[in-house]
């Protein structure tokens, strides 16, 4: 049960061990509550013993790779796995789908790195049909290298897409500008509740239905008498973007639409004539120039496989894991990137009874410290303890 709450939700170590503290309480048949530190080793334990169990040698094997960055120059990248015929084209990819097939920290990952790892892979598995990623020129290059056909992510490419339509353009500037001065203004006003959303920097751009979402609000309020007076007047300027907005609402819309129809259903002639039928629906100016390029990009993919009848073309799975392991390091984010990493490995689980068991038992703490050493090396974390550390005995001595 701790085991599954742990991976299930975002609640911390600390924070299940004092969850079963009050639940023991009231159960006679609890005598003790692990501590945090023991749970934590059992996840370590479930995520090495996925990640080291012998794999499926086929010819049929789907990578998704990605590599995330953390304090300090270190950076993890994590390929995950799943035959072709295993996938489940009705319904997006679950964790439990995949297959932990590497996690390695370096310094810096190039393209000949990348390559490298995964040329021993094929080795390992067999042979993998293509890898699934976003356009970083060393994960390309290294997809290239290793002879793997790589089928860029639908949710980095439409970002791409975007980001080429509006990173220069003039209203676009102008309405953000504005919004960020209207969230500076009101922040700590009456009508802060009122305030647009902020965007983050590295995906603003996949995110434009938040402020195209606000924007549409805003404009529904303006025209409704029973707004207040104040509230009106603050919100007075976004009548200006009213095109704009419409414009990028249009856009989001079949944004929306689109990637649900991938994301479930996969890249194939049938899910292209469906999201084609979507783009027609597009008429602004801004909108035809996106409807151009992302045509271009169903074309380029089903070119890539022609043999495949549906392609996997997300790798939000693999992004999602990161995003819940920076989730899990979260008290202490200048730790850096441990051996705590295993627990993306260790959400691939079913939780089934027997591989708990085997996993719990079978893996040893020397197993996670040899597969630290060689995979993940001196942590930031260590590297802080021994530098204050030393600095300590120093005052001393003086």
């Amino acid at each position: 049960m701790l085991i599954s709450i742990k991976l299930s939700t975002s609640a911390s170590f600390r924070a299940i061990e004092k969850i079963m503290m009050i639940v023991s309480s009231y159960l006679v048949t609890m005598n003790q509550t692990p501590a945090y530190s023991t749970i934590l080793t059992w996840i370590q334990k479930i995520g090495y013993y996925k990640l080291m169990k012998p794999k499926e040698i086929a010819d049929d094997w789907i990578i998704i790779i990605d590599e995330s960055i953390k304090i300090g120059q270190d950076k993890l990248l994590v390929i995950l796995g799943i035959r072709e015929s295993k996938i489940n084209f009705n319904r997006p990819l679950r964790y439990q789908d995949l297959t932990p097939l590497l996690e390695r920290l370096r310094k810096s990952w190039t393209g000949e790195s990348i390559s490298k790892e995964l040329i021993e892979l094929k080795e390992e598995i067999g042979t993998i049909i293509y890898g699934v990623g976003d356009y970083g020129s060393n994960i390309k290059k290294g997809l290239r290298l290793a002879s793997i056909t790589h089928v860029y992510d639908i949710t980095h490419k439409i970002a791409t897409v975007i980001k080429s339509i509006y990173e220069k353009d003039k209203e676009y500037k102008s309405f953000t500008q504005n919004m960020a001065q209207m969230r500076t203004k009101l922040y700590q006003s009456e009508e802060a509740h009122i305030i647009p959303p902020s965007q983050r920097q590295k995906s603003r751009y996949q995110n434009i239905g938040i402020i195209s979402a606000w924007g549409m609000k805003s404009l529904r309020h303006l025209s409704q008498k029973t707004t207040e007076e104040k509230t009106t007047i603050n919100l007075k300027w976004v009548e200006e973007f009213e095109q704009f907005i419409q414009e990028l609402n249009e856009i989001n819309q079949v944004i929306c639409k689109i990637q649900k129809i991938l994301k479930y259903n996969g890249l194939s002639k049938d899910t292209v004539k469906e999201c084609n039928q979507l783009l027609d629906e597009i008429s602004n100016e801004k909108g035809i120039i996106f409807k151009e390029r992302l045509r271009n990009y169903f074309t380029d993919q089903l070119e890539l496989m022609p043999t495949s009848d549906k392609i996997l073309c997300t790798s939000d799975i693999i992004e999602s894991s990161f995003g819940k392991y920076k989730n899990y390091i979260s008290d202490n984010p200048m730790a850096g990137i441990t051996n705590l990493a295993l627990c993306i490995s260790a959400f691939t689980s079913n939780l089934d009874e027997f591989e708990l068991k085997e996993a719990l038992e079978k893996t040893r703490m020397s197993d996670i410290k040899n597969w630290t050493d060689e995979n993940i090396g001196t942590t930031l974390l260590k590297k802080r303890r021994e530098f204050f550390s030393d600095q300590k005995m120093e005052r001393r001595i003086i």
